[in-house]
């Protein structure tokens, strides 16, 4: 059983779109990037997680969600998992390249986790060591 049922709100995978990759990041060049000249790492992240959620056939089991800030600027770019009820995540230092399949994946996991607790070895390998925080859920 899972616990995204008709009268529960689907989880969220909120994603940082002010996230900058962090500081020593560099260009697909080999170039160091300034603050001054990196783009937003973040909403680019965004971008090509809801457009592989657009072009897929099956219904999502959780949301996407563009938030502005999740505080963990040192950590590059972030996301955080939340649903009411359950547990919740903050990981950092992700990448679209590194990343993004293995970031929906995790949250599709976290979606049909009933208490938002995805055990270790059933977390995508590449995002298991990116785990800032997790956070109790709320009466519980």
């Amino acid at each position: 059983m899972t616990a995204n049922t008709a009268n529960s709100p689907k989880a969220r995978l909120n994603i940082c779109i002010t996230c900058r990759a962090s500081a020593g990041a560099s260009d697909t060049t080999g170039n160091s990037e300034t603050d001054a000249t990196r783009h937003r790492d973040g909403k680019r992240l965004y971008d090509a997680l809801s457009h592989e959620m657009a072009t897929r056939t099956d219904p999502a089991s959780f949301d996407i969600v563009p938030v502005e800030c999740l505080s963990n600027c040192k950590s590059g770019c972030s996301v955080a998992l939340s649903a009411a009820g359950k547990w919740g995540y903050v990981y950092g230092n992700l990448t679209i390249e590194d990343h993004a399949a293995d970031i929906l994946k995790l949250a599709e996991a976290y979606a049909n986790a009933e208490t938002g607790l995805v055990a270790w070895r059933e977390r995508p390998e590449t995002v298991r060591r990116n785990v800032i925080a997790r956070i109790p859920p709320i009466g519980n």
